[in-house]
């Protein structure tokens, strides 16, 4: 009698899943090599909740329109009154061959031009609030502000320099061998002017050998009606060796003092050389912050090394020495010239002045300027020091740079960049690239036009407005924080400028300006830019079945999991077969099913409006998830997953792919 055959165990079915993209998009690694955590593309896609994948909100036109294009900054500033506060908006706009700047609120009809000013033609607008005033910026022009109590704007006018100086006494120095040259310069209320012609004087003695009770010189300055004080430079040299660089002896001298007695006592603060230009009617910066309540600029047209500073509290608009307003020479005459001032720290915690500089070769530097008080007799004068951060890049991209979670981040040539403090080092700042996993992309980007990169923070994420391939920053990159740094690129909208403003009902709307337009990021835009689809795609890279990448499989099915889809969604597996790439395609239409407002489901009656950020606009949705499975059946070496949709209307995110398979071993090729 024979045996009934033994019964043979079933195939293990076994799973490949992937359950977040904790790695987001990585372009730098050969597409073999991407980690099953990582997408190899995307489009319009961003993370969300806890590493799943969702589509990014769509954009609709927010608020009063421009009434002409607006050029560079959209700036928030506040006019704060006893009966409280309240939030505006501002640009300086091109209007029928004109620049102005313009104000409104978002729940304007129309933005208010302010007359009183017109500026130039194409720079583009940079703006920083001090107190109740506003300052307006563009490299171009010289400085003015809104009052913005009044809603007027106040223009800085330049005064006359001074003539050449009058020896008026001479004590005890009568003779040769030495001479000492004097300088005058004339303060208004917001700057300083050139320097004056020089006065020079033969002496006997070196002025480092004076005896301040037998030797003096007495030097009159030249008269004023417009300056509010005076300063004096001074330079000493052998006689019959030329003029010597002048350096500033005192500062801010009241005007009813005409006459400076030089006894050799005060030394000459070597920082501060005798200007060149008359900035009484402001410098031409481009663009400021402020830091422990004083305000710093940089680009300033005519002096692209000065990092200019303001005065004490209650005379912050005043760039003159007398009120401890000023500037502090970056990098002179080096290829590092200052091109942002942000209030960041050091690895202490202590708050400094740094500045990033951009350079020739890409990399650029940082620097500090810190505050020194120098005491000489009875005068204590206050010098700003300039300390470079060594090994630490600057930046092509002042707008660029931003500040979140204690950490400095910003966009080099090399790649773009983060400053912060280590676990491991701890007092110890440490800049890193955090760039690696889409390094490749960087040379993408236009270096020509990266000037005008834009950067944002804002619920766990930096965004940065980026020229890729253009002229114009036509794409949004975003930098996860919240979730480890993954890279989510790009967004395919173009973003002039992008910038936080908080409504007066107490709603924030990320605005984005493009050239005539100004639009928000709104949930209630569904896959749509101003009314027109975009696309929405994610391409993983090559995914194998155990470590060494050599086994074989015989993938029986692909499984995606939806949460609450909605609209035309096309879901896509290719694998590798012995005969080559196979893609499996199936394309579903999700019907809305149910609705809600804000926060609020119906029926359970949170609130009758809900705390979503568009109010009384319904947001539909289907059931919480979905599951949509392509058969497959097919011997593969390894698997790739995508999705894609182009419709108006879409919405949906991935929890989950998962690869069913039956693992086969290796393969004779040959």
């Amino acid at each position: 009698m024979l045996k009934p055959p033994s019964n043979t165990k079933a195939p293990k079915i076994q799973r490949l899943s992937v359950e977040d993209w904790t790695n987001g998009v990585v372009t730098a690694f050969d597409d073999g090599r991407s980690p099953l955590r990582g997408l190899r593309s995307s489009e319009n896609m961003i993370l969300d909740q806890d590493s799943v994948i969702t589509v990014r909100h769509g954009t609709a036109k927010y608020g009063p329109q421009p009434l002409g294009t607006v050029l560079g900054e959209l700036a928030e500033f506040r006019s704060t009154t006893k009966d409280g506060s309240v939030n505006w908006l501002a640009c300086l706009q091109r209007i029928n061959g004109k620049t102005k700047l313009c104000i409104a609120k978002g729940e304007d009809p129309a933005w208010q031009v302010v007359e009183g000013k017109e500026y130039h033609e194409s720079a583009r607008g940079h703006f920083k609030q001090i107190r109740n005033n506003l300052l307006v910026m563009n490299g171009e022009d010289t400085l003015s502000y809104l009052d913005i109590p009044t809603k007027k704007i106040v223009a800085f006018q330049k005064i006359s320099e001074p003539t050449k100086p009058i020896l008026d006494k001479n004590v005890g120095l009568t003779g040769t061998g030495f001479k000492v040259f004097y300088a005058v310069t004339f303060n208004s209320t917001v700057g300083e002017t050139a320097g004056s012609p020089l006065l020079s004087q033969a002496i006997s003695t070196d002025r480092d050998m004076w005896n301040g009770e037998k030797h003096n010189l007495s030097v009159k300055r030249p008269d004023s009606t417009e300056a509010k004080s005076w300063n004096i430079y001074c330079g000493v040299g052998v006689d019959g060796g030329g003029e010597p660089t002048l350096y500033r002896l005192a500062a801010a001298l009241p005007m009813d003092q005409t006459v400076f007695v030089d006894n050799g006592s005060r030394s000459l603060d070597m920082s501060v050389p005798l200007p060149k230009d008359n900035n009484t009617a402001g410098p031409k910066a481009t663009r400021a912050d402020v830091v422990n309540g004083r305000i710093w600029m940089t680009g300033d047209k005519d002096n692209q090394f000065y990092v200019w500073r303001g005065g004490d509290y209650g005379h912050e608009l005043d760039f003159s020495p007398g009120y401890g307003g000023g500037y502090t020479p970056v990098g002179n005459g080096t290829k590092e010239v200052p091109f942002a001032v942000r209030p960041y720290r050091d690895g202490k915690g202590d708050p400094k002045v740094t500045v990033l500089a951009n350079g020739t070769n890409g990399t650029g530097k940082r620097f500090y300027i810190t505050p020194t008080n120098i005491t000489y007799g009875e005068d204590t004068i206050t010098v700003w020091q300039v300390q470079e951060d060594t090994g630490a890049d600057g930046t092509d991209s002042p707008d660029a740079v931003v500040i979140y979670n204690n950490d400095l981040l910003y966009p080099s040539r090399g790649g773009f960049n983060t400053t912060g403090t280590l676990p491991q080092l701890q007092n110890v700042l440490s800049t890193r690239r955090i760039t690696n996993t889409i390094q490749d992309a960087i040379s993408n980007l236009n270096s020509k036009a990266i000037e005008k990169a834009v950067g944002l923070a804002f619920e766990g994420r930096v965004y940065w407005a980026l020229p890729v391939a253009a002229d114009y920053n036509n794409q949004i990159w975003i930098y996860d924080t919240d979730r480890r740094g993954a890279w989510m690129k790009p967004w395919s909208i173009r973003a002039d400028w992008m910038t936080l403003y908080n409504d007066n009902s107490g709603i924030t709307h990320f605005l984005i300006v493009q050239g005539n337009k100004i639009v928000e990021l709104s949930k209630g835009a569904t896959t749509v830019d101003d009314g027109k689809p975009f696309n929405t795609s994610a391409q993983s890279g090559q995914l194998r079945f155990e470590e060494t990448g050599r086994d074989w499989a015989r993938v029986l099915k692909v499984v995606f999991v939806l949460l609450r889809p909605q609209g035309r969604i096309n879901l896509t597996a290719t694998i590798k077969t012995e005969d080559g790439l196979q893609t499996f395609t199936e394309t579903r239409f999700f019907g809305a099913s149910s609705s809600r407002t804000g926060w609020s489901e119906p029926g359970v009656g949170w609130s009758s409006i809900g705390w979503s950020e568009v109010r009384g606009i319904p947001e539909t949705f289907n059931s919480a998830s979905e599951e949509v499975e392509l058969e497959v059946d097919e011997d593969a070496h390894w698997v790739q997953y995508g999705w894609s949709s182009s419709d108006p209307g879409v919405s949906y995110s991935i929890s989950r792919v998962v690869f069913e398979y039956v693992n086969i071993g290796t393969k004779d090729q040959s």
